[in-house]
């Protein structure tokens, strides 16, 4: 019997490692106040995992495609739609808070992000019956948040895991972004006589507007970054993560 149960803990131990280098965190479990290395392990984390890995439902995060979204400037009468907006750049995101209580089992985090979306534009003018369509680029910093809670769970096996609860996500724009649209499409909008008329008060709206857009980026790549996050913890034991928690 203890030949059979050092065997088994060897064998246990071995997956433990194994899959913990495959996720490449630490082989060792970070302190909870030790921000540099929990910085380390989750910027480690995004980066090494960045091209996803489905075998443990981790999704793809750089470069990411976001097949649509959608803004709508109600002061101008104006519908924008964005389609097949490539980004890069949130492998590199940068911890810049971390915070868990182990009382409360809530858990904050904050990244610093620089990235470029590409994409197909479609500005809409509804009561004219007016579009003019091409490609944006986007060069942005922000830093992203999100906050949720965790439960610990044991699988069937008997290992704790931390299953992570519904996530709000926050967002700040850092700086003014680079706005870049394509050149036909920037010629259509100077022709048009309309679009000219409605110049001025776009002006007006454009930079608080251009913030809404890279934050609806940045929140829809973190709920990706989330996801995998929550993946993750469903592969690795609870003791792979934090010493003492």
């Amino acid at each position: 019997m203890t030949a059979l149960y050092i065997f088994l803990v060897l064998m246990v131990s071995q997956c433990v490692f194994s899959e913990t280098g495959k996720l490449h965190l630490p082989s060792e479990p970070c302190e909870v106040s030790d921000i540099d290395c929990v910085s380390k392990a989750t910027q480690a984390f995004f980066y090494n995992t960045s091209d996803g890995i489905p075998e443990y439902d981790i999704k793809k995060l750089d470069p990411i495609v976001i097949p649509s979204l959608e803004k709508t400037i109600e002061k101008l009468n104006l519908n924008v739609h964005y389609k097949n907006v490539k980004v890069t750049g949130f492998k590199n995101q940068q911890i810049t808070h971390f915070e868990l209580e182990r009382e409360t089992k809530a858990v904050q985090f904050k990244t610093k992000v620089n990235f470029t979306a590409e994409g197909e534009l479609t500005i809409e003018l509804p009561k004219i019956s007016k579009s003019f369509a091409g490609t944006i680029t986007i060069d942005a910093s922000a830093e992203g948040g999100a906050a949720y809670s965790y439960t610990v769970k044991t699988d069937d096996k008997g290992v704790e895991h931390y299953e992570a609860g519904p996530e709000t996500l926050s967002c700040t724009v850092l700086g003014e972004p680079t706005i870049e649209l394509s050149s036909d499409l920037k010629a259509a909008l100077e022709k048009d006589a309309d679009v000219q008329k409605l110049l001025a008060d776009y002006t007006k709206h454009a930079p608080e507007s251009n913030k809404v857009t890279v934050c609806n980026i940045v929140k829809t790549v973190y709920a990706v970054s989330i996801h995998n996050i929550r993946a993750a913890a469903k592969v690795l034991p609870k003791s792979a993560y934090f010493k003492n928690v």
